[in-house]
């Protein structure tokens, strides 16, 4: 009973956006209905107070109230200070941030959470050119001379000591000979030797 694989990087970045989308409401939404409220206190309700005049049954405060025109400055310079603010964090939420680490989780019964992680590929290693020799075989120590025969020879009475003969040298081991070198074709057929 596997699940789909589900992947958590991009709902990361979802919330960013929500969070930035939501900073950006607030802030813009609040930034215009002053500005509405500006225009409305300081220049509608005056005008329509112009309008109708004193006759009209309207209250003095309502009539009588004057143009605010620095007030209303004040409120077009906040609606603006706001706008750039609502830029700057639409450009900070919008950004590409660092990648996310893609996590994909697979849940069975056998096994709860297991991480999949790529296998790095491995490149391609060009071929090369191997000579080939056989093995060598082993070298066979050389014959053991044969023993010298004896012969028994009167002895003469010991008047000088003689010098007593170096025994003879010891064979050394013949060298073996350095492999030959077999290059061998594409298909892995030996190649003859080249004679020159």
């Amino acid at each position: 009973m596997d699940e789909a694989g589900k992947t958590f990087g991009s709902d990361r970045a979802d919330a960013r956006k929500w969070t930035g989308r939501m900073l950006l409401a607030v802030i813009l939404g609040l930034a215009i209905w002053n500005l509405i409220v500006a225009v409305m206190d300081y220049v509608v309700v005056p005008w329509l107070g112009d309008v109708m005049g004193q006759s009209s049954g309207l209250p003095t405060s309502f009539t009588q109230r004057p143009y605010d025109y620095p007030d209303l400055l004040v409120s077009v310079l906040e609606f603006c200070i706001a706008g750039i603010v609502a830029i700057s964090i639409n450009w900070f939420f919008q950004r590409p941030g660092k990648p996310a680490r893609v996590k994909v989780v697979k849940t069975s019964s056998a096994a709860r959470q297991t991480t999949a992680v790529p296998a790095a590929p491995v490149p391609p290693q060009p071929a090369m050119e191997v000579a080939i020799t056989p093995p060598t075989p082993p070298v066979a120590p050389p014959p053991a001379p044969a023993p010298v025969a004896q012969v028994a020879a009167p002895v003469p009475a010991p008047t000088a000591a003689k010098p007593v003969p170096a025994p003879p040298p010891k064979p050394q081991p013949a060298k073996p000979q350095p492999p030959k070198e077999v290059y061998y074709n594409i298909v892995g057929e030996p190649l003859p030797p080249d004679e020159d």
